[in-house]
C-alpha cells in the first residue's frame, strides 16, 4: 500500500519521525515538494539528525529515496546531509534524483537577500523562492541540464544577464561566473550524475507493482502558495494534490493519507496565527516542546490547537488518518483549550479564511478541557489517562478522521500504534 504523510499545520508538525517510522517498512520514500528550507528532525539509533532533503529512506539499508521533479535541491545542502547519514549507517544510501527537479543556484540566495523578501514574510532565505519563479518563468536549471555542461552554461549565462540588468550595482551577480558555476555543481553532484533518472517512470512502476512506497511532504498545508495563510506561505504545493504534477501519477493509487498534527499549534516566521499564547504556557509549550526551527533554529510561535485550521487540512488532503504528535507536551497543565470556531466582525464561523488578512482578524472560540498529571508513557491505547483520551476524541470528533498514530517523544519507540 502507498502512504503520503503530509503536514496539516504551518509545518514542523513531527513529520520527520514519522516518515522515519514508516519508512522503515517500505521500499521506497520519495520526496515530493520544498527544498531545504524544510527541516525534519529524525531521532535515528540514538542520534540526532536535522535533514532538509534527503528523504528518510536513507537511513535504511535496501530502501530507494527519491527527490521528485517537485522539489528544488540545493547540493550544497544534500551533500552535507548525504555524507553525515552515510557515516552514520555505514554505507551509502541509495538515492535518485529527477532529471526534471530543478537546482537553487548561489544567485537564488542573492536574489533573496537584494529583494529583502525574506524578512518581510520571515522566510529561510535559502533561495526557493527566486528558484520557483525561474521555474515558473522558463529560465530555471534543472537536474538533467548537469548532464549537458554546455548547455547549462548556456543557461546560466542567460539568466544571469538578465539578472543583471535587473540589478546593474550588484557586485555578488557580477562575480558569479558560469562556467566555474557548472563546475562546481557538478562536482557536488558527482554521486549522484548516474543517478538522475524519470522519476515518474520509476516511481510509477513501483506504484503499479504494488510496492510499499512512501510519499514523504515538506512544510505544512497551511503554507501552500495557493491554499495557505496568503502571502505568509511558501512557494510550492504543500497538499497531497501536490503528487500528481510532482511526478506525473495517478494520485488514485496512493490510498493511505496519513495527516500529522501536534497536540497543540506552532508556527515560525510571520504570518497570522489565531490561537497564539503570547504568555506563560505559550512558553512553556516552547520550552517543554523544544520549538525551534530545524532549519533556521528561530523560535516558534505556540498555541492552542486550531480545529478549524485542521479540520480544513483533513478536508484538502482527504485525510484517511491521522498522527498526532508531542501529546506529552500537554502534561500537568491544569486544562487545555481546542479552538472549535471564529469570531469575525462579530459573526461566528467555523471556515477558515483563504486570505492571511482576514485571518488576522478572526478571534478564538474555544472549547475548555481538563488536564492530566503524570509522565505520558502508555504502552497500550487502554493506558491513556482519561482526559488525554477525551482530548484525543474531541479532535477525532471535530475533524472527522480517527487518530491512528500517538507520539509522545523524539525516538521511535515513543509512538503508540491504534489499529481500528
Amino acid at each position: 500500500m502507498a502512504t503520503a504523510v503530509l503536514g496539516l499545520q504551518w509545518g514542523d508538525e513531527g513529520k520527520g519521525k514519522i516518515t522515519h517510522l514508516l519508512a522503515q517498512g517500505a521500499s521506497m520514500v520519495v520526496r515530493y515538494n520544498g527544498g531545504p528550507n524544510a527541516g525534519h528532525t529524525v531521532v535515528d539509533r540514538g542520534v540526532k539528525f536535522g535533514t532538509h532533503l534527503l528523504p528518510a529512506g536513507a537511513f535504511y539499508a535496501g530502501v530507494t529515496s527519491v527527490l521528485a521533479g517537485g522539489v528544488v535541491i540545493d547540493f550544497d545542502v544534500l551533500r552535507r546531509e548525504y555524507d553525515e547519514v552515510a557515516r552514520h549507517v555505514g554505507a551509502k544510501p541509495r538515492l535518485l534524483l529527477a532529471e526534471n527537479a530543478h537546482l537553487i543556484l548561489p544567485y537564488h540566495r542573492t536574489l533573496e537577500e537584494l529583494e529583502g523578501s525574506g524578512s518581510r514574510f520571515g522566510t529561510t532565505r535559502r533561495g526557493m523562492s527566486p528558484a520557483y519563479r525561474d521555474k515558473a518563468a522558463h529560465v530555471g536549471v534543472r537536474v538533467g541540464d548537469l548532464l549537458e555542461p554546455r548547455r547549462m552554461a548556456e543557461r546560466i549565462e542567460w539568466r544571469l544577464e538578465l539578472l543583471r540588468r535587473e540589478w546593474p550595482k550588484a557586485s555578488e551577480l557580477e562575480a558569479l561566473d558560469p562556467g566555474e558555476l557548472v563546475r562546481s555543481q557538478r562536482k557536488l553532484a558527482e554521486p549522484w550524475l548516474e543517478s538522475i533518472v524519470d522519476a515518474s517512470d520509476v516511481v510509477g512502476r513501483a506504484l503499479v507493482a504494488g510496492e510499499p512506497v512512501l510519499f514523504e511532504g515538506a512544510q505544512g498545508t497551511l503554507l501552500d502558495v495557493d491554499f495557505g495563510t496568503y502571502p505568509y506561505v511558501t512557494s510550492s504545493t504543500t497538499l497531497f494534490a501536490g503528487i500528481g504534477p510532482s511526478l506525473g501519477i495517478d494520485p488514485s493509487l496512493v490510498t493511505r493519507r496519513l495527516g500529522v498534527t501536534k497536540a497543540y499549534q506552532t508556527r515560525v516566521g510571520e504570518g497570522p496565527f489565531p490561537t497564539e499564547l503570547e504568555d506563560g504556557v505559550g512558553a512553556a509549550l516552547r520550552e517543554r516542546g523544544g520549538e525551534f526551527g530545524t532549519t533556521t533554529g528561530r523560535p516558534r510561535r505556540c498555541g492552542w490547537l486550531d480545529l478549524v485550521a485542521l479540520r480544513y487540512a483533513v478536508r484538502l488532503n482527504g485525510i484517511t488518518d491521522l498522527a498526532l504528535t508531542k501529546l506529552d507536551v500537554l502534561e500537568g497543565l491544569p486544562t487545555i483549550k481546542l479552538c472549535t470556531a471564529y469570531r469575525i466582525g462579530g459573526v461566528e464561523t467555523d471556515r477558515f479564511p483563504l486570505s492571511g488578512d482576514r485571518l488576522a482578524d478572526c478571534e478564538p472560540i474555544y472549547k475548555e478541557l481538563p488536564g492530566w498529571r503524570g509522565a505520558l508513557r502508555p504502552a497500550s491505547w487502554s493506558e491513556l489517562p482519561a482526559a488525554a483520551h477525551r482530548y484525543v476524541a474531541a479532535i477525532e470528533e471535530t475533524v472527522g478522521v480517527p487518530v491512528t498514530l500517538l507520539s509522545y517523544g523524539a525516538t521511535p519507540e515513543d509512538t503508540l500504534r491504534r489499529d481500528l
